[in-house]
């Protein structure tokens, strides 16, 4: 199969104008310009024509099973009642409105131009209901033991029958200590040593809210109260910031990706630099809740990798990541190219995947988008690719996830 667009946008090499990507079977096997890669006979060529071809967006932080739950939590609480609210709404739906809400996530996510997602599913026992996803898609199976202490031995055996019958699965699988209110250092061990023996990735959130940061710091605040009541015991509250509390216990590692990280002290960054973890950043989140200014220069300062993603939509509007990207703008003064560089080759390192996705290149996944070109770019000498991607708004024009075509209107339904 030979691609060929106007412009061929790799993300990890120059854009190339008139350009061709020859993929065969789920690889991109070469990339170039038209005039070089020449169709071979019987091969099959799509002309994509006025159009910026690249890698398929990667969204590193998403609940599929909260997409029905769009509008129905007003931003204007404390996050501590976003939880009490979002905990009602959890229990009022049924197992096939999850499911529809995961279908309908996929769908938001193909328009979007999104091939690969980092998904956190609360609630595993609806996998099996599910076909092979639509999208590269990594399972995080969330794990909360505040209430109770879970049969862990029985919980990982479970799992990993179901990861070993599923290995067809585009993406992979793996475990989310859903943050360090709700789950026990214990459960954080249990993910990094399945990291470690396994090869599964993990993902948590830290240091979302300000009330967060007041429990764990000072001993104090209504998440504490909170946390309190329902019986957790917060002996582990007031000895410093939660990053560093589970750092220090050595739960943390290169093979995991924190979501949020917006409330951190000095002491946590060359704590986090040398965990190798990845972070992810919510701008829409981040702004729905009003958090405070996330600390992105400083932890780029510190070398750390940062991706985006779109966390729910209890808490966004939209599964987009090309809102994401210019919201990101907003919130940082970022170019067009950094962003677009944080949705692709920063998801794929955070994901174990560096040079297979985010990126056009011999060897690399074929997992591509394709933007239309506005009519009114077309004829202009210089055209940005990064700044017509990032402020596009259009359904993409091809999908290809693991070098097959995906519909975005019509087979992503489950």
């Amino acid at each position: 199969m030979l691609y060929l667009a106007d412009i061929v946008l790799p993300i990890s090499s120059p854009v190339i104008t008139r350009g061709a990507v020859r993929v065969e079977g789920a690889q991109v096997v070469a990339v170039g310009s038209a005039s070089e890669l020449v169709a071979r006979p019987g091969e099959e060529v799509i002309d994509l024509g006025a159009s910026t071809l690249m890698p398929g967006l990667i969204n590193a932080h998403c609940h599929l099973d909260y997409t029905k739950f769009k509008g129905s939590i007003s931003s204007r609480q404390s996050f501590t009642e976003w939880i009490k609210n979002i905990n009602a709404l959890r229990r009022s739906f049924t197992p096939k409105e999850y499911i529809e809400s995961i279908a309908e996530g996929f769908q938001m996510l193909a328009r979007g131009g999104v091939t690969t997602v980092a998904n956190i599913e609360a609630f595993p026992e609806l996998l099996p209901q599910l076909p092979v996803p639509p999208l590269r898609t990594w399972w995080f199976l969330e794990l909360i033991d505040v209430r109770t202490r879970l049969d862990q031995d029985e919980m990982l055996r479970n799992a990993l029958g179901f990861f070993e019958t599923h290995s067809d699965w585009p993406g992979g699988f793996g475990l989310s200590p859903h943050a360090p209110y709700t789950a026990s250092v214990d459960l954080y061990r249990l993910a990094r040593t399945c990291g470690e023996k396994y090869g599964m990735l993990s993902t948590t959130h830290i240091a979302e809210s300000v009330e967060e940061n007041e429990m764990f710091s000072n001993a104090q605040g209504p998440l504490y109260d909170f946390m309190a009541e329902l019986g957790r015991d917060n002996s582990d509250c007031g000895q410093g910031s939660a990053l560093s509390h589970l750092i220090e216990h050595g739960v943390i590692g290169n093979n995991c990706i924190i979501a949020h990280l917006n409330y951190l002290q000095d002491y946590d960054y060359e704590l986090l630099a040398n965990s190798g973890a990845s972070v992810v950043h919510c701008p829409k989140c981040h702004t729905y809740f009003g958090h405070a200014s996330f600390p992105l220069k400083t932890l780029r300062e510190h070398g750390i990798n940062i991706c985006l993603g779109t966390d729910s939509l209890a808490s966004n509007n939209t599964l987009d990541m090309r809102s994401e990207m210019r919201e990101a703008q907003h919130l940082h003064g970022l170019s067009d190219r950094e962003v677009l560089e944080m949705a692709t080759i920063h998801g794929a390192r955070a994901l174990g995947q560096a040079g297979k996705l985010g990126q056009i290149s011999p060897g690399s996944v074929a997992d591509l988008v394709a933007f239309s070109l506005k009519p009114d770019e077309v004829n202009l000498p210089e055209i940005d690719p990064y700044h017509q991607v990032v402020h596009s708004r259009e359904e993409p024009v091809l999908l290809v996830v693991n070098g097959r075509r995906i519909e975005t209107e019509l087979s992503l339904k489950i």
